[in-house]
């Protein structure tokens, strides 16, 4: 007896029986729940947490231009679970865990890479894809544009001149280099890694269940790639203290990575009961979850700016070293820069003074976040 299975259906396991016929033993032949993809796209983005979420702004014009695709998506391990529970994603593949195979095996209509680093380019290189978008590696394993409209991003990378001059966000050129066209979606965490639980609980022990106002995040994170990427101490103290002058009532919770914990606890020994501290070891959803909490969320451009964002939070970004240009808070919150040339210097040590980030006042941003209260 012949059986015909329907191994294109996007419900088909191979390895068990598909949903449906675990419901109700249908058989594959005549089920009416029969998907066909109808293309299968590659993306591969795997440095930096921060840019891999907010990579994520593609995959809702993706799916609009090729209806019923099947995604995978390679990145790091560390990064799956900012893609965790992605309705646009069907399957997350990690360079740390077995990927190449698939690779190797596998047809791709389109493949994407927006990495122009060795590593990424060079699994689009070997991926078998109709067509290439971003980058590959060419013969002597560096970087290389794979269509033309990758040839301005790849070209910034390597003159910090060009990107320094660049005014279009970052979204704005990968949408281009994808050929997918706008409105540009914000980047997209999935709701269930925000733990309700802890998110409950942390209010009730900060005495912040009840409140009904707005509520103020601080972010400290900008990890240790640039110098001055980072805000000041003495600026962190004077804005919290001119909020608490202005508003007693309302909470301010302070936010913070592992590399953040001797300048946070030296925040918490001026200013005090005036900020709730969520600690510097959080593991990466419980930091989503708390950031949940905020309403308006002050932080330099880092991971802890891309969660804001894409969790729809009133974000005020501080920037210096990189480029203010390439941000985008979504038509709710402010990017606030000096107003300096040297701007987006992408120098990972300066010795100007002052610089650029002790040219961002407390004022400023006390200034901006007054619009939102």
């Amino acid at each position: 007896m012949k059986i015909s299975i329907k191994t294109d259906c996007k419900h088909y396991r191979g390895y068990k029986p598909c949903g449906f016929h675990k419901k109700d033993k249908r058989s594959c032949e005549n089920c009416s729940d029969y998907e066909r993809f109808e293309k299968k796209i590659l993306i591969i983005k795997l440095d930096a947490l921060g840019d891999v979420l907010r990579t994520t702004s593609i995959l809702p014009a993706l799916a609009k231009a090729y209806p019923n695709a099947h995604i995978t998506w390679i990145t790091r391990k560390n990064a799956k679970e900012l893609l965790y529970k992605n309705p646009f994603i069907h399957r997350i593949l990690a360079v740390e865990e077995n990927y190449i195979e698939f690779i190797i095996n596998e047809f791709f209509d389109i493949g994407i890479c927006l990495d122009a680093d060795p590593l990424s380019a060079s699994i689009l290189s070997i991926a078998k894809c109709e067509q290439k978008k971003g980058f590959i590696t060419n013969e002597y394993g560096k970087a290389v544009p794979a269509n033309k409209e990758a040839e301005k991003w790849w070209l910034m990378g390597i003159d910090d001149n060009l990107k320094r001059k660049n005014r279009r966000t970052y979204q704005e050129i990968i949408y281009e280099i994808c050929g997918i066209s706008p409105p540009i979606q914000r980047p997209y965490l999935s709701k269930e890694i925000v733990n309700e639980k802890l998110v409950e609980q942390f209010k009730i022990e900060n005495n912040i269940e009840k409140y009904k106002g707005k509520i103020i995040g601080i972010n400290t994170g900008g990890g240790k790639r640039w110098q001055w990427k980072k805000w000041i101490l003495d600026y962190y103290v004077e804005l919290i203290n001119e909020l608490k002058n202005n508003y007693p009532n309302i909470p301010i919770i302070l936010y913070g990575g592992p590399e953040e914990i001797d300048f946070n606890d030296k925040i918490l020994k001026i200013v005090g009961g005036k900020v709730i501290d969520t600690g510097c070891q959080n593991s990466l959803s419980d930091f989503i979850s708390l950031v949940s909490l905020s309403d308006i969320f002050i932080t330099p451009d880092s991971l802890g700016f891309h969660i804001s964002v894409a969790l729809n939070k009133t974000t005020i970004v501080l920037v210096g070293p990189t480029s203010p240009w390439e941000l985008d808070v979504y038509s709710n919150g402010d990017i606030i820069y000096p107003d300096l040339e040297c701007i987006a210097c992408y120098l990972n040590k300066c010795d100007k003074k002052p610089n650029c980030m002790e040219q961002i006042t407390p004022d400023r941003v006390f200034g901006a976040i007054q619009q939102y209260l």
